[in-house]
């Protein structure tokens, strides 16, 4: 089904330049006397610039996508992968997979020994959904880990090897803690990464404290259409 990301934007617009009118009704009647009233001048000098309509002003239309942008990231598919058992050049994750990843630390480093890493999403593991240009990881859930101390685990992203990616900067860092809620299950960990292109591949690294410490964990993805489907 296709879907228009203007009307969300422009429905925000219209929000935003409402709330503006409103701000101009009240400034517009500040005292321009006596003149020791330098702050209501200096209010005055800002809100008399606002544009009166929002399709010139560029800041609004700004404002306008980035909320569109989280109602599209708050309100979307999210798919769950676990580790395929046997991966492939290409392939390494199963969709809806309850089977974890492992990632080994190093000691008090991330790790750097042979398959300290964990290879989470292949080349080929994405788009799930057709139509898909770009995803990012949203969420990690911690299965069980070695030592029931902080992790921090590195997710880095590339086309090329993970040291080039990581070279280059390509990761985005959370502190993951084993914690348990009363019911016994583990909560899910939340993550902020830019988006990637489908077809880039992600993995994991992680740092704890004590040498060969290991944590095992779902992920969680959304991935975003391009505009119209």
């Amino acid at each position: 089904m296709k879907k228009s990301y203007l009307y969300p934007i422009y429905r925000v617009v219209n929000a935003i330049q409402t709330v503006v009118n409103a701000i101009k009704s009240k400034t517009d009647n500040l005292p321009a006397s006596p003149a020791d009233q330098i702050t209501s001048l200096a209010i005055k000098s800002k809100t008399d610039n606002l544009p009166a309509s929002p399709a010139n002003e560029v800041t609004l239309l700004v404002v306008a996508a980035d909320a569109a942008f989280t109602e599209e990231h708050f309100h979307n598919r999210e798919y769950w992968f676990g580790k395929l058992a046997v991966q492939t050049a290409t392939n390494w994750g199963e969709r809806a997979s309850v089977s974890p990843y492992r990632a080994i630390s190093g000691d008090n480093d991330f790790g750097s020994d042979v398959n300290d890493e964990a290879q989470v999403i292949g080349s080929a593991d994405t788009p799930v959904r057709e139509g898909s240009t770009t995803f990012d990881l949203r969420r990690v859930q911690v299965i069980d880990v070695s030592v029931a101390s902080v992790y921090l685990i590195r997710i880095i992203h590339g086309t090329g090897t993970m040291a080039d990616a990581e070279a280059a900067g390509q990761y985005t860092e959370v502190s993951s803690l084993q914690v348990t809620a009363p019911n016994g299950q583990a909560k899910p960990v939340d993550m902020f990464q830019e988006r990637v292109s489908v077809g880039d591949k992600i993995w994991i690294r992680a740092k704890n404290a004590t040498d060969n410490a290991w944590i095992d964990f779902l992920v969680g993805l959304h991935e975003y259409p391009a505009p119209g489907h």
